[in-house]
């Protein structure tokens, strides 16, 4: 005599998958750690996890900026000292602050390793620039803010502040303070950088 499957079953199983890839989008919804900034160890809690690319890989930076100025030493030396840098300048737009943000989004769409805004005066649609950072943090994706105009109140939103001065003896080279954030190493909020080698 021929049995019937088990209906049951079959839909205890169906519940269970169902249940499991809820509790897995959950999990991954943020790749951010909680109370800092992502790369931002000084920060952040010794149990957070650090935002760390594959071991051996060339890590991407993407420059939010335009080809010339400190935006464009900062690339230069990035090149340099090994990095795969994508400069993501606005151009002449009509609306330059739009085709800012809209680089930031492309970035974090490309999953670049860090993300670089260079002179960013978010006192300007200052919702807009938090929609956007928090894209970022979401995306597990490290923010520096160089040579800012202006920045955001929630310190969560970006790993530091690198002003670049090549006159200043003690300051950090721009490569190896990248690195610091990238690895999620002490490096402060505010970063006196240099571009010189």
């Amino acid at each position: 005599m021929r049995r019937e499957p088990d209906m049951g079953n079959g839909i205890i199983f169906k519940v269970a998958v169902g249940v499991c890839c809820a509790l897995a989008v959950f999990a991954l919804a943020s790749c951010a750690p909680k109370g800092a900034a992502v790369g931002d160890t000084g920060a952040a809690r010794p149990d957070d996890p650090a935002h760390v690319d594959s071991p051996g890989e060339t890590q991407t930076v993407a420059i939010v900026g335009s080809a010339d100025g400190a935006d464009g030493l900062v690339e230069e030396a990035l090149d340099a000292d090994g990095y795969k840098v994508v400069l993501m300048t606005p151009g002449a737009s009509v609306d330059a602050a739009d085709a800012r943000l809209q680089a930031v989004r492309d970035a974090v769409g490309r999953n670049v390793s860090l993300i670089v805004i260079g002179e960013p005066d978010m006192s300007r649609q200052p919702e807009r620039w938090r929609d956007m950072l928090r894209l970022a943090r979401d995306a597990g994706i490290p923010v520096v803010l160089l040579d800012p105009v202006s920045q955001p109140d929630d310190d969560e939103l970006f790993a530091a502040s690198f002003r670049v001065n090549d006159r200043m003896m003690d300051a950090v080279p721009v490569g190896e303070a990248v690195r610091r954030v990238i690895e999620d190493e002490p490096h402060g909020r505010d970063v006196i950088v240099t571009t010189l080698h």
